[in-house]
């Protein structure tokens, strides 16, 4: 099995103090923080890290490249198990590990209800 990770690195589309826009991507921070909780929840299983901005495999990187496209840095990070995409967009970290276990697992994932 594999778990990989796609990310836009961090940067500031209208410089790193200005007011007009925030940062857009994944900070080394972000990424390093997605790495150990996914390694915590899958031992074992092969992570890989995917900078989307860089040249990628079609063949294994189409669903991702296609949310990229469609959606923009929002979109990420992504996170697939095994090719099938999982989540898009800031996690909770919680629900992620939970999602990617399931996945590893061929469950559905528990329900989640407001309380």
């Amino acid at each position: 099995p594999t778990i990989r990770l796609y990310y836009v690195p961090q940067s500031f589309p209208c410089g790193p103090q200005s007011a007009c826009c925030g940062p857009t991507g994944q900070s080394e921070e972000e990424l390093q923080t997605y790495r150990i909780q996914l390694q915590e929840a899958a031992p074992g299983v092969e992570l890989q890290a995917i900078d989307l901005t860089q040249k990628t495999n079609l063949g294994r990187d189409l669903p991702a490249l296609k949310l990229y496209n469609t959606f923009g840095p929002t979109a990420c990070p992504i996170v697939t198990v095994n090719g099938d995409v999982v989540s898009m967009g800031t996690p909770s970290m919680p629900e992620l590990v939970e999602l990617v276990k399931a996945k590893l697992h061929g469950a559905r994932p528990a329900e989640h209800t407001a309380g």
